[in-house]
């Protein structure tokens, strides 16, 4: 059995997508645990009409602590099926992914499949996330997958106890890493069977500089740890070097424009110089962003 967890905050308005494209699923021998964290709206609701109006076994618990860490976390305990599919309520599955993935880990005897997703915004664009097949350079590079185009083994998601409901950012990533230090083995599902929706109301990141620094500095030093574990294994071979600072360059020069003062002590700290053509670049989307009109959006961190 798959058991489907879905974390919900005020999303009466959406969930239903979500829901649907679970009834439409091919494998139907899932259960569906949704846990409501503190909505403002009528969530709990509707997430009681759907336990009493649908035919599936479907499982509503509340969780009093804000995040989507211990949301989670709520479900996986309640969790009585051998795989997790982690849903988040404003995204959607498409009809074959719990049967794939549930095929692929079969076959392998893999602990997590990781797939890969459409990311869908609301201006039509469309852009497909993929997943590397060398599962360490996939984690330091943020290509393993993300939480809902991934099916993971409920008994190793417990062996590291869960969500790490104490950090504000990079948690799957921080889980990944867990999982992969406690020797769980993944393979890779090279198809997009996930669709994840932005919506033009929300953002997936803070605008508050010392908020973006604190998400910056989880990043790296995640790969600071992601590192030593490899060189511990004896497994940090060049290319996996070349992949750490890579990405420590790119997520300083990403977050550039935020708080150049810092970057540069960043950069020096860690060796790098800023190449001049991306200084550029950086210097042509601040000029932009002040001349273009600010939305007023939403908060969200994830």
């Amino acid at each position: 059995m798959v058991s489907v967890i879905i974390p919900c905050y005020n999303c009466e308005n959406f969930i239903d997508r979500a829901m649907q494209s679970v009834f439409a699923q091919l494998w139907q021998n899932i259960e569906i645990i949704l846990v409501d964290n503190k909505s403002t709206d009528n969530t709990l609701k509707v997430l009681h009409e759907y336990q009493a109006a649908s035919p599936f076994q479907i499982s509503v618990y509340e969780e009093h602590k804000p995040g989507a860490p211990a949301t989670r976390n709520h479900g996986l305990y309640k969790a009585k099926g051998d795989y997790i599919q982690f849903l988040d309520a404003d995204d959607e599955l498409l009809p074959e992914k719990i049967f794939r993935q549930l095929q692929i880990a079969r076959n392998t005897g893999a602990d997590i499949v990781a797939g890969e997703c459409l990311l869908k915004y609301s201006d039509g664009k469309k852009n497909t996330r993929h997943v590397d097949s060398n599962a360490w350079r996939g984690l330091i590079s943020s290509n393993l997958g993300i939480t809902s185009s991934n099916l993971w083994r409920t008994s190793v998601l417990k062996s590291v106890n869960g969500w790490d409901e104490t950090i504000s950012s990079s948690q799957e990533y921080d889980l990944l890493f867990r999982l992969l230090k406690n020797d769980a083995t993944v393979t890779v599902d090279p198809s997009a069977n996930t669709i994840v929706n932005f919506s033009s109301n929300s953002i997936s990141k803070s605008t508050n500089i010392n908020v973006l620094k604190k998400i910056l500095h989880n990043r790296i030093n995640l790969r600071l740890k992601i590192k030593l574990e490899l060189q511990i294994r004896g497994q940090f071979s060049p290319e996996l070097s070349q992949a750490v600072d890579t990405y420590i360059y790119k997520e300083i020069m990403r977050n550039y424009h935020h708080f150049p003062n810092h970057a540069n002590e960043l950069l020096q700290h860690y060796g790098f110089k800023a190449n001049a053509f991306n200084l550029l670049k950086i210097k042509i989307k601040m000029a932009y962003d002040k001349l273009r009109p600010q939305p007023i959006t939403n908060t969200v961190l994830l």
